[in-house]
C-alpha cells in the first residue's frame, strides 16, 4: 500500500472543494439565480467533509472515532470562513442576497424567520454532519 501524505491529501480536498464551489456560483450567477448561490456551499462542504473524510478514514489516516468528527468541523469551519470571504472577491460584493424572510402560517400564528448567509452555512454544516454521522454508523464494524 502507498504511503499517504494526510496534509496534502488534506490540502488537494480543500482546493477541489473550494473549485466546486466557486464553479456551482459561478452557474447560478450566470444565469440570475443568485438565492441559489449558497448551494455552492453545500455541494462544496459535502465533497470536503463527506467524500474526503471518508476517503482519508479508508486510507487509514484518520481513525474512525470522534476524530473523524473534529477533522470535519474543523474543516467546515475553515471552508466556511474561505467561502464568505473569496466569494464577494470573486463575484462581486452583492453575490449573497440580503436576509431572506420566510413566512409561516400555522394555525393562525404567523412565524417570520430570517435566513441569512450565517443561517444557511450552519444549516448545511449540519446537514453535512448527519451525512457523516450516516457513513460512520454504516462503515464503524468494518474498520
Amino acid at each position: 500500500m502507498v504511503k499517504v501524505n494526510t496534509v496534502r491529501v488534506v490540502i488537494l480536498n480543500f482546493i477541489t472543494s473550494f473549485i466546486i464551489a466557486i464553479v456551482t456560483v459561478n452557474i447560478l450567477d450566470a444565469f440570475d439565480l443568485t438565492p441559489g448561490v449558497y448551494l455552492g456551499i453545500l455541494f462544496g462542504l459535502y465533497f470536503l467533509v463527506v467524500y474526503g473524510a471518508n476517503n482519508l478514514v479508508e486510507a487509514r489516516q484518520i481513525p474512525n472515532n470522534y476524530m473523524r468528527f473534529v477533522f470535519s468541523v474543523i474543516n467546515i469551519i475553515i471552508f466556511d470562513i474561505a467561502f464568505f470571504y473569496v466569494m464577494p472577491m470573486l463575484f462581486g460584493a452583492d453575490v449573497f442576497p440580503q436576509v431572506e424572510k420566510l413566512l409561516i402560517d400555522y394555525g393562525g400564528a404567523n412565524l417570520v424567520l430570517n435566513l441569512s448567509i450565517e443561517f444557511y452555512f450552519v444549516l448545511f454544516a449540519i446537514v453535512v454532519l448527519i451525512f457523516n454521522l450516516i457513513i460512520y454508523i454504516r462503515t464503524r464494524h468494518y474498520m
